[in-house]
């Protein structure tokens, strides 16, 4: 046997570390009303030519943190909101809208989501958790607290507790900018809404031609994972990965860095947050969904997306990802 047929049986891809990852982090998420530990909490907005919808995600993020500091009490730890804009020029968030907590970082050019978030992540790098809520997004006031608590559940230790990516479950909230109403969205949100909660697989979800034999066929993703304790290898056309959306999500800060933040050629639509993700579960970061309080995505505009663009934008990250950023080696 010669050295590089040695060197490919000895190789390790990030595919195989995610395909051999174990996701048991050991306790039900569903109840967590334990105390919530005490974290320094960094919140990161990305922002692009989102409009006054933002103003309103980054209020709701600042009422869910002080939620948390105050059930901390006294000895609460620094916290921040951090609004990256990238590049805005038509809307650019406005610094006197923000609150008191929150500060703006103006980018000189749209780069995409991805390198707004690093810059975020940057920032965030005196924190212990960093929060990410798309700037199209609302928050429940218990969700930075839920959240929190997914951290370190009272039957393990600061030393034994692993540090885990956060996914939060998502209601979808449309309606026109004269009939945008916060306070109704926010009331109807539920994390049953979710299509990791239950979904029936659609033909315009087709990636690549191997996903037809997924079309009509139903998934619940969440329960049928135990809540993602379980979940081994792939299911159906999903990796873990995949199952840790953009809108909101929490990640470790140290463990974030060390992986170096999010891959920005995964620029446009699409695939965005995977690589940081994808990098830290290779690492055996956990994933634990947040089922107690759901985030809302609020359409509030639908003019302004262009769903055939977003949809090929979608496939070619999907290929890239799948053929290329997962062959990556890790040795």
């Amino acid at each position: 046997m010669n050295s590089e047929t040695n060197n490919m049986i000895g190789r390790r891809t990030l595919r195989s570390a995610i395909l051999a990852h174990n996701n048991d982090y050991g306790f039900d998420p569903r109840t967590p009303d334990w105390p919530a530990p005490t974290l320094r909490v960094s919140c990161v907005v990305p922002y692009y030519e989102t409009g006054p919808l933002a103003i309103e995600c980054v209020h709701r993020l600042a009422t869910a943190v002080a939620a948390y500091r105050a059930a901390i009490g006294p000895t609460a730890p620094q916290a921040q909101i951090v609004v990256v804009d990238d590049g805005s020029t038509a809307h650019p968030f406005p610094a006197d809208g923000a609150p008191e907590m929150a500060r703006v970082i103006r980018l000189p050019d749209n780069k995409g989501r991805a390198a707004a978030r690093n810059v975020g992540l940057q920032a965030s790098s005196d924190f212990d958790v960093a929060l990410f809520v798309d700037s199209d997004v609302l928050v429940h006031p218990d969700l930075v607290t839920g959240t929190c608590r997914l951290w370190r559940p009272p039957t393990s230790t600061a030393d034994s507790a692993r540090a885990p990516i956060v996914a939060s479950l998502m209601s979808t909230y449309r309606a026109g900018t004269e009939q945008f109403a916060p306070a109704r969205a926010i009331a109807a949100a539920s994390v049953a809404a979710d299509w990791r909660f239950s979904c029936r697989f659609q033909p315009s979800w087709i990636a690549v031609p191997g996903d037809w034999m997924y079309v009509g066929h139903r998934f619940d993703l969440i329960t049928a994972t135990n809540y993602f304790r379980s979940w081994h290898g792939a299911v159906g056309p999903w990796l873990l990965p995949n199952m840790v959306l953009g809108g909101c999500f929490a990640v470790p800060v140290a463990a974030a860095l060390d992986a170096g933040g999010f891959d920005e050629t995964f620029a446009r639509y699409g695939f965005t947050e995977t690589s940081l993700v994808a990098r830290l579960i290779a690492s055996g970061v956990p994933v634990i969904p947040q089922v107690t309080a759901a985030a809302v995505h609020v359409e509030h505009n639908p003019a302004h997306h262009d769903q055939r663009d977003r949809d090929a934008h979608l496939a070619l990250a999907h290929r890239r990802f799948f053929t290329e950023f997962l062959a990556h080696d890790l040795d």
